[in-house]
C-alpha cells in the first residue's frame, strides 16, 4: 500500500478553524472558515452521540462543507466504547481531513491510536497514513511532552492545537490568565515548527468581546501560530485578518525576495577578506547577508519571506498590487527642545457647560455645600444666576488637560494647585503653558518636565487657576531649574489665592450655621474612608473626551485594552480626583482647598476601584474665624481595597505618611518591611492638601 504520511500539508494555509455544531452544517458553505471542526466529544451529550455521528457521516457524504477541510474531535481513550464508535464511523469517510485526539498525555497515546487506525485502514483498503491527526494539547502532561508528541503517531500529525480550558483547570490557573498562557503558546509553536507541522492557537472564549479577540489573535500571530480556533462565526473575520500577513509584512517579504533576485544578499559576503569575486554568485546570492530597510537579513529571513508570500491568500496579494498611497500621521508633539520659561502653543478654548459639571459631580463624590447647594454657593459669591460653581478638582483638571501638544510618557503629579477666583458654569477658559524645569533621570533615558499651567477666563483674561504639572518625557538635551521670574510669579499667584480665600471667609459670617456640626479631627489622626468606587469605562471615555485629554492610552481601547478594561488607564488628574472623592464624605465641610502636592505612583484602569485613607498632619484655628479650622491632610489612594473594612484591625506606622518621593517602590518596600501586605502594590496616588473647613 502507498504510504502518504509525508504528503503535502495544506493546513499551512488554515487561518481559522471553526467549531461548527450540527444545526449549523447547512450554513457551512457561506462561512469564511478555512477549516471546520466537528465535535463528537464535549459538545455532544452521551445520549446524542450516535445521532451526532450519523449526522456527520451524512453531511460529509453530501458535500455540505463545500470541499473545505473537516477535522473531527473524537472522544478520549479513557472512554473506549465511544472512541471505537467514533473511529468506526470516521475512518475512510470521504471529505474527512483529520481526527482530533483529545486528553492526550504522552506520545504513547498517539502511537496506540495510530496502531488502532492502521488496522482499520488495512481492513478498508486505505493507504497507510490516510487518516491524519491534529491532536489537542490540553493537559499539563501533554504540554511537558509536546516535543515528543509532535513526532509521535506514526507520522500522521499535520499540526498541534493548543487548548486552554482543561489546561487551566488542571493547572489550577485562573480563566483568562494570559500570563499563564504565554509559555504554553511558545512550547506548542516551537514543538510544531521543529517537527515540520503547523501550530494552531487556542480559542478566545468570550465571544462577545471583539476587542479582546483582536488582541488575543494578534498575540497568536506574533507567537508564530499558523491559525486560530474559533467558537463562533462572528469571530472569523477578526481571526482571518489577524492571521493574515499585514501590508507591511508583505512589503518586507517582497523587499527581501527582491534583494535575493538582485544578488544583494551577497553584499556583505563580498566584503569578507580572501573571498574573490569569482567566489560570489550562485549559492552566495542566496546564502549571503544584506541590509534591507536598515535590518540585517540572511537565509532564515529569505525562507520566511518566501513562505509568507507562498501561503498568503491570493486575494490579499491581488489587493497589494493595486495603486496605494502612504498616509501621514499628524504630529502634535513638541519638535524642539524646551528652554526655561518657554511658552508652549495652546490654541484651545473651552466653555464649561452644565452638562460637563453634571458629569463631573456624578463621577466624583462631594458632601460639601459649595458643590451641592446652590443657595450656599451663591451666598459665598461662588455662583451666579443659573451659573453654579465648578468643583475645585474640576477646575484643576481643566487647567491641566486641554493641551494641544502631547508626547509625555507618564503623568507624574501636581504641585501648588491653587484656585484664584470663582469658576462657574458658562465661563470660557484658555490655558497658558510655560516650561518651568527639566531634570534628566539618572538612567539617562527619561526626563521629568515641569510645566506651569495658568487657566484664564476668556473675556477679561483674569487668571482663575494655576498649578505645576510634572510629566515624564524622553531624555532632553539638557537639564535646568526654574528661572528667577518663576518664584516671583508664584508669589503673586499665592497672594491672589489668599485673597480669594479671605473673601470666602468674610462672606461666611452671613451664612447660617449647619444643622449639625461637622466631625472634629485631631493632629496625627488616621481616617479610614469607607467610600470606594471605580470610574468605569464609559465615564472615563466621557470625561477624557469632554475635557480634551489627548493621550491615546486613555481612550483607545482597540490599541491598549488587554481585556476587562485593563491596559487603558485613567489619566493622572482623574486618579487624584477619585482619591480625594473617596475621602470627601469624611472630611466635609470643606469651604476652600489648595493641593500642595499630588503624585501618581501607578496606572489605574477604569475598572479598578479606588479607596482612600487620610492622615491629619496639622490642625490649627483660623485667626478671627472661631467657626473655621485649617487642616493639612495627606490622602493615599489605594486600588481594590476598602480601608474602613480591610484595614480596620491594622495599626499603621505613622512613617507611612511621611514617605517622600514619587516612586512606588518606596511604598512597596515600606509595606514589606512592616508586614503591610494589604497595602503592598496598591498605593496609586498620594495627595497633600490644605483645607479650610467648618469646625466640629
Amino acid at each position: 500500500m502507498e504510504d502518504v504520511s509525508q504528503a503535502p500539508r495544506p493546513p499551512a494555509t488554515w487561518r481559522s478553524l471553526l467549531f461548527i455544531p450540527q444545526f449549523a452544517f447547512v450554513n457551512a458553505a457561506r462561512l469564511a472558515a478555512d477549516c471546520f471542526i466537528v465535535d463528537l466529544q464535549d459538545a455532544v451529550p452521551l445520549a446524542a452521540k450516535a445521532a451526532a455521528r450519523a449526522g456527520l457521516v451524512e453531511a460529509l457524504k453530501a458535500g455540505t462543507f463545500a470541499g473545505r477541510p473537516v477535522v473531527v474531535r473524537i472522544n478520549e481513550a479513557a472512554r473506549p466504547e465511544l472512541l471505537d464508535a467514533d473511529l468506526e464511523a470516521c475512518i475512510g469517510l470521504p471529505g474527512l481531513t483529520a481526527l482530533m485526539p483529545t486528553m492526550t498525555t504522552c506520545p504513547e497515546d498517539l502511537d496506540a491510536l495510530h496502531e488502532r487506525i492502521r488496522v482499520l485502514e488495512e481492513a478498508r483498503g486505505l493507504p497507510r497514513g490516510h487518516t491524519r491527526f491534529l491532536p489537542l494539547i490540553e493537559t499539563p502532561a501533554a504540554l511537558l511532552e509536546v516535543g515528543r508528541l509532535a513526532v509521535a503517531g506514526g507520522g500522521r500529525l499535520l499540526g498541534l492545537m493548543l487548548g486552554h480550558g482543561d489546561l487551566f483547570r488542571l493547572a489550577g490557573a485562573l480563566p483568562h490568565a494570559e500570563l499563564t498562557l504565554a509559555h504554553p503558546r511558545s512550547l506548542v509553536v516551537m514543538a510544531a515548527r521543529a517537527a515540520g507541522i503547523e501550530p494552531f492557537d487556542t480559542p478566545y472564549t468570550n465571544v462577545a468581546d471583539r476587542i479582546g479577540l483582536e488582541q488575543h489573535s494578534a498575540d497568536g500571530h506574533v507567537h508564530g501560530f499558523t491559525g486560530k480556533c474559533c467558537l463562533h462565526p462572528d469571530q472569523l473575520d477578526t481571526v482571518n485578518r489577524c492571521m493574515t500577513p499585514t501590508a507591511s509584512e508583505l512589503a518586507w517579504a517582497r523587499k527581501v525576495t527582491q534583494a535575493q533576485g538582485q544578488g544583494a544578499l551577497a553584499t556583505l559576503t563580498r566584503k569578507v577578506p580572501g573571498l574573490t569575486a569569482s567566489g560570489v554568485g550562485g549559492a552566495a546570492e542566496t546564502e549571503g547577508m544584506a541590509v534591507v530597510d536598515g535590518v540585517l537579513v540572511g537565509p532564515p529571513h529569505l525562507k520566511a519571506a518566501h513562505r509568507m508570500l507562498a501561503l498568503c491568500p491570493p486575494a490579499v496579494l491581488a489587493t497589494e498590487a493595486e495603486p496605494r498611497v502612504r498616509g501621514r500621521r499628524v504630529s502634535h508633539a513638541l519638535h524642539r527642545p524646551p528652554s526655561p520659561d518657554d511658552v508652549l502653543p495652546n490654541p484651545y478654548e473651552m466653555t464649561a457647560t452644565a452638562g460637563m459639571r453634571d458629569l463631573w459631580v456624578q463621577c466624583f463624590y462631594s458632601h460639601d455645600r459649595v458643590v451641592t447647594s446652590a443657595p450656599f454657593a451663591a451666598r459665598l459669591g461662588l455662583s451666579g444666576p443659573d451659573a453654579p460653581p465648578l468643583p475645585f478638582m474640576m477646575g484643576l483638571y481643566l487647567a491641566c488637560s486641554m493641551s494641544s501638544t502631547h508626547g509625555a510618557i507618564y503623568h507624574l503629579g501636581f504641585r501648588d494647585a491653587r484656585q484664584l477666583a470663582p469658576l462657574r458654569v458658562g465661563d470660557t477658559f484658555r490655558q497658558e503653558i510655560q516650561v518651568r524645569s527639566v531634570r534628566n533621570t539618572g538612567d539617562g533615558k527619561r526626563a521629568v518636565v515641569t510645566t506651569h499651567r495658568r487657566m484664564l477666563r476668556v473675556g477679561d483674561d483674569v487668571p482663575v487657576f494655576t498649578l505645576d504639572k510634572l510629566e515624564l518625557y524622553r531624555r532632553q538635551p539638557e537639564s535646568f531649574g526654574p528661572s528667577p521670574s518663576a518664584a516671583k510669579q508664584g508669589a503673586e499667584e499665592q497672594e491672589m489665592a489668599t485673597a480669594f480665600r479671605d473673601a470666602l471667609t468674610r462672606r461666611l459670617e452671613d451664612v447660617p450655621p449647619r444643622a449639625a456640626p461637622a466631625t472634629s479631627f485631631e493632629e496625627g489622626e488616621l481616617l479610614l474612608h469607607g467610600f470606594a468606587r471605580p470610574l468605569g469605562v464609559t465615564a472615563n471615555l466621557a470625561l477624557s473626551t469632554q475635557l480634551l485629554v489627548t493621550h491615546p492610552i486613555h481612550l483607545d481601547h482597540h490599541r491598549f485594552d488587554l481585556g476587562h478594561g485593563r491596559g487603558v488607564v485613567v489619566s493622572g488628574g482623574l486618579v487624584v480626583s477619585m482619591t480625594l472623592a473617596a475621602a470627601a464624605r469624611d472630611l466635609h465641610e470643606v469651604l476652600w482647598e489648595e493641593l500642595l502636592a499630588a503624585d501618581n505612583l501607578r496606572p489605574v484602569a477604569p475598572t479598578q476601584t479606588v479607596g482612600a485613607l487620610s492622615y491629619v498632619f496639622s490642625r490649627r484655628p483660623v485667626e478671627g474665624q472661631a467657626h473655621l479650622e485649617e487642616l493639612v491632610v495627606r490622602t493615599l489612594g489605594v486600588t481594590d481595597l476598602t480601608p474602613s473594612e480591610e484595614l480596620a484591625d491594622t495599626v499603621l506606622p505613622r512613617a507611612l505618611f511621611h514617605i517622600e518621593g514619587d516612586r512606588p517602590s518606596a511604598y512597596d518596600a515600606f509595606c514589606r518591611e512592616h508586614g503591610l501586605q494589604a497595602l503592598e502594590g496598591r498605593v496609586v496616588c498620594v495627595a497633600t492638601r490644605r483645607l479650610l473647613r467648618l469646625k466640629g
